[in-house]
C-alpha cells in the first residue's frame, strides 16, 4: 500500500487535531481545579472532596502528578499537530491507550457491581476523567498514524463507536449515582463524556468532509443548547406541573401511582423510553405534516450540514411542545428523579450521535435505535424521504406505523430545507418562522 510522505497528504480531509487535544486538556485542567475548590468551598451540586480521587496515593502526590500530566498535555497540544507521521510512535500511543482503556473498563465493571472493597474501585468520578486522558492518547496516536492505520481506526470506530460510547456513558452515570455523587452532576458529567466521544468520532472519521462545522455554525449552536435545550426544560419542569396540579385542585396525578416504582432502574427507563417515544413520534410527525407547526420545526431542519452540536437547534415553541409530550406526563405520574436522569443521559447522547457527522454502521441496531444512519434521511431536502424516521431515541414506532426508511444502496444526497436564504444567527432564527418561508422543495 502506498505510504504518504507528508503529514498534509494523509490528513485530508483536515482533522482538527489541535482543537481535539485542547478540548481534552481543558477538561483535565478543570478536574484538577475543581478538587481543591470543593475542599475549600463545598457545594451541594458537586461531589465532596474525597470522591474526586480513589485515595490510591496521598492527594499532595496526586496533585503533583496531575500538574505534570497537564503540562505534558499542554505541550503536546501545541507541538504534536506540527510533527510528521511516525507509525512506531502511533503504535506506542495506541498500545498505551488500549491498555489504559481496558483497565478503566474493568474498573468500571467491578465498581458498578461492587465486586471489590479495594478503594481503587470506588473512583467513579476520577474514572470519567481517565477517559478524557484516553481520548487524548487516541488523538495523538491517530495524528501520527499512516493510511493503513487510519483505515483500521475507521473500521473500529464505524462499528464499535456508538454502542461503546453509549454503554460507557450510562455505566459511568450509574456508578457515580450509586457512589453518592449528586444526581445532576452525575448525569451532566456522563453526557459530557459521551459528547466528547461523539465529537472525537466525527472529527477523526467523518461521514462527509463537507459537513464539518464552521465558527458561524457553532456560535448559534451553543446558544441553542444553553438557552433552548437546558434553560427552557429546566423552567418548564418546575412551572408546568405546579400549574396543572393547582388548576386540578389537588395532587391527584401523583397519587394515582400508576408508575411501577418497584421495577429495577433499567426496566423503568425502558418503559419510559418506549412510552415517551410513542408521544414523541406523533408530535414529531404532526410537526412535519401540519404547515403551522412545520414553520417552527423548520428551524431544526434548516442547517445544510449534520454534526454533533446542531442537535440543539430547536425553536423555543417547538421545544415546549416536545416537553408537553415526552416529559410532562411522566412528571405528573411521579417518575423518580433517578429515572429521569438516566433517561436524559441516553436521550442526550443518542441525540448528539443521531445528528453527528460520524461514520457509523449500526447494522441490526437500526431496527431498535433511531441512530444517525436513519436520521440523516429524516433531514433530507426531498419531502418523501424527510417524512420518515420520526423516532427520537427508538425506531420501533416508525416500524410499527410504516414510516421507517433506510435504503441500503445509496446515501442521502442533501439535507436542509428548500430556502437557502434562511438566517444563520441565533436570534434571527428565532423570528425566522414569522419572517421567512421555508420553501421546502417538492419531491421530484
Amino acid at each position: 500500500m502506498e505510504q504518504f510522505s507528508t503529514k498534509k497528504s494523509i490528513c485530508e480531509p483536515r482533522v482538527p487535531y489541535r482543537t481535539l487535544l485542547a478540548i481534552t486538556t481543558i477538561l483535565f485542567a478543570i478536574r484538577i481545579i475543581i478538587q481543591p475548590l470543593v475542599a475549600k468551598f463545598p457545594v451541594d451540586w458537586l461531589p465532596p472532596f474525597e470522591t474526586w480521587h480513589s485515595e490510591a496515593m496521598p492527594y499532595v502526590n496526586l496533585l503533583f502528578l496531575q500538574v505534570i500530566i497537564l503540562g505534558i498535555m499542554s505541550l503536546g497540544t501545541w507541538f504534536v499537530p506540527r510533527l510528521d507521521p511516525n507509525q512506531k510512535t502511533s503504535r506506542v500511543f495506541a498500545a498505551v491507550g488500549g491498555i489504559y482503556l481496558l483497565l478503566m473498563v474493568i474498573r468500571m465493571f467491578i465498581g458498578v457491581f461492587d465486586l471489590s472493597e479495594h478503594m481503587w474501585f470506588d473512583g467513579a468520578v476520577p474514572t470519567v476523567f481517565h477517559f478524557v486522558l484516553i481520548a487524548y492518547l487516541i488523538v495523538v496516536s491517530h495524528s501520527f498514524s499512516d493510511l493503513a492505520s487510519r483505515i483500521a481506526f475507521k473500521r473500529l470506530f464505524r462499528f464499535c463507536g456508538y454502542p461503546f460510547i453509549i454503554l460507557v456513558s450510562l455505566t459511568s452515570f450509574v456508578w457515580m449515582m450509586n457512589s453518592g455523587s449528586p444526581l445532576l452532576f452525575s448525569s451532566y458529567l456522563s453526557v459530557l463524556l459521551g459528547t466528547l466521544g461523539v465529537i472525537l468520532h466525527e472529527s477523526l472519521h467523518p461521514a462527509r468532509s463537507e459537513w464539518r462545522p464552521t465558527a458561524e455554525d457553532l456560535i448559534p449552536d451553543g446558544l441553542f443548547l444553553i438557552i433552548v435545550q437546558v434553560g427552557i426544560p429546566s423552567v418548564l419542569k418546575v412551572v408546568l406541573p405546579a400549574v396543572i396540579i393547582t388548576l386540578a385542585g389537588n395532587s391527584a396525578f401523583t397519587k394515582l401511582n400508576f408508575w411501577p416504582h418497584e421495577w429495577p432502574l433499567i426496566g423503568q427507563v425502558g418503559l419510559m423510553l418506549l412510552t415517551a417515544e410513542f408521544f414523541r413520534y406523533w408530535i414529531h410527525r404532526f410537526m412535519h405534516e401540519f404547515n403551522g407547526l412545520w414553520k417552527f420545526h423548520a428551524v431544526h431542519h434548516a442547517s445544510d450540514k449534520l454534526y454533533t452540536m446542531n442537535v440543539g437547534r430547536f425553536h423555543p415553541l417547538d421545544k415546549t411542545i416536545q416537553f408537553l409530550g415526552d416529559s410532562l406526563p411522566f412528571l405528573l405520574l411521579g417518575v423518580s428523579s433517578e429515572i429521569f436522569a438516566a433517561y436524559f443521559v441516553f436521550y442526550a447522547i443518542n441525540g448528539f450521535y443521531q445528528h453527528s457527522n460520524a461514520d457509523v454502521k449500526l447494522c441490526f441496531l437500526n431496527w431498535i435505535v433511531a441512530g444517525p444512519e436513519l436520521h440523516r434521511w429524516h433531514h433530507s431536502t426531498t419531502i418523501a424521504e424527510g417524512h420518515a424516521n420520526y423516532g427520537n431515541n427508538l425506531i420501533i414506532w416508525d416500524s410499527f406505523f410504516g414510516t421507517r426508511f433506510l435504503p441500503l444502496e445509496r446515501t442521502v444526497s442533501e439535507v436542509g430545507i428548500g430556502n437557502k436564504q434562511w438566517p444563520k444567527g441565533f436570534f434571527s432564527q428565532i423570528i425566522a418562522p414569522l419572517t421567512h418561508p421555508t420553501d421546502q422543495e417538492s419531491d421530484t
